[in-house]
């Protein structure tokens, strides 16, 4: 129910949010709101050019713009995976300070990145855990996820690489310190072994099938016990075009001047195509915070690189993309003094420099 002044009225004087609120611009600086009370629509005026009425319009002109804003997010966002299943928006919703809703995007970054990883045992711990399956888990999901291969679980289990699992069903995952090497093309036993600083013995000792080869199959999942990964050369290509506005280390935030860490590097990019620096899989796609709208990408099992501040994003959450692949458009959301791309590179869920990593 509203007031008869609201009926029938088009253009761009009338602001109408149907069975909520509607507000009407009269001219100058006079507006007339309405909605619904218990009996009989709740009508009231705001002219700017009074006094006592200032402050009031000030109000309702912030929540206008929070709400608007929010709108524009969550369109902008659209096309991205409607996942929330770290808990995003509940963790962030409340009545937060700038440092507090920083801390908690850092908190809720951190888990993200988290997320995937595996369970990785302690340093020199050995034998197996017991793992009850859950529905829709397979070999390869449960290899994926402690970083083993399908080899070693089906071995522990005493079971076939082609078995089926079934829920409630129990089975056995080597727990081993060190990661899963897929095979490349001209790859052999002793190349791999001394690139990542493990012993041949101990690599034929968790792979026994490798024992009679050199060659390998490309493609060709082969653990490494212990493995030491190297420095990487600089295998990331830049994310997108525009002068560097701020560097990687401690500054003063831009916007509330407090001192904290700048965990990347910012280009200043007024809504430009936003690019993979490096072929994986988008491990995040959403909205986070401070960040605004966020893309993880995961390369390997050490590497992650985040673009944040987006204004809207093109994958999804799953999907696999390629170094210089477009996965979104740089913009303003979240905590921002404008638009802008801010770009991480994380290696072992911790943001590093990416100097030298990255060709700028």
């Amino acid at each position: 129910m509203y007031h008869r002044r609201f009926k029938n009225r088009r253009g761009t004087r009338l602001f109408h949010l149907k069975g909520r609120f509607s507000l009407m611009h009269l001219g100058g600086g006079t507006f007339l709101y309405s909605f619904p009370g218990k009996d009989y629509p709740i009508v009231g005026k705001i002219e700017f050019g009074r006094k006592k009425y200032r402050v009031q319009g000030a109000t309702v002109a912030a929540i206008l713009s929070v709400f608007l804003g929010t709108m524009g997010v969550l369109s902008n966002a659209g096309k991205a995976s409607s996942i929330d299943e770290y808990g995003v928006s509940d963790s962030l919703n409340g009545n937060l300070s700038p440092r507090e809703l920083d801390e908690k995007s850092e908190e809720l970054k951190s888990q993200i990145l988290r997320e995937g990883e595996g369970i990785a045992p302690p340093p020199g711990s050995s034998g197996a855990v017991n793992h009850v399956v859950r529905s829709g888990e397979t070999l390869a999901s449960l290899a994926a996820r402690y970083r083993v291969t399908v080899e070693m679980i089906a071995r522990e289990s005493r079971i076939s690489t082609r078995s089926a699992l079934m829920q409630g069903q129990t089975v056995r995952v080597p727990n081993r310190p060190g990661l899963v090497y897929r095979v490349r093309i001209g790859d052999s036993v002793a190349g791999v072994a001394d690139f990542y600083s493990v012993k041949i013995s101990e690599l034929i000792h968790d792979n026994p099938e490798l024992a009679d080869l050199d060659i390998l199959e490309p493609g060709t999942p082969v653990f490494l016990p212990n493995a030491k990964i190297p420095p990487p050369p600089p295998l990331y290509v830049r994310p997108g075009w525009g002068y560097i506005t701020s560097g990687y280390g401690m500054r003063i935030h831009p916007l509330y001047g407090y001192r904290q860490m700048h965990a990347g590097i910012d280009f200043a990019m007024s809504y430009g195509a936003v690019k993979a620096s490096r072929a994986g899989r988008i491990h995040f796609a959403g909205y986070l915070g401070s960040y605004g709208n966020v893309v993880i990408i995961e390369h390997d099992a050490v590497f992650k690189t985040l673009y944040a501040h987006l204004s809207s994003i093109s994958v999804r959450s799953g999907q696999y993309v390629e170094a210089g692949q477009v996965i979104a458009v740089s913009g303003n959301t979240g905590l921002s003094t404008g638009p802008h791309l801010h770009f991480e590179l994380i290696r072992s869920g911790r943001s590093v420099n990416p100097w030298g990593l990255v060709r700028f």
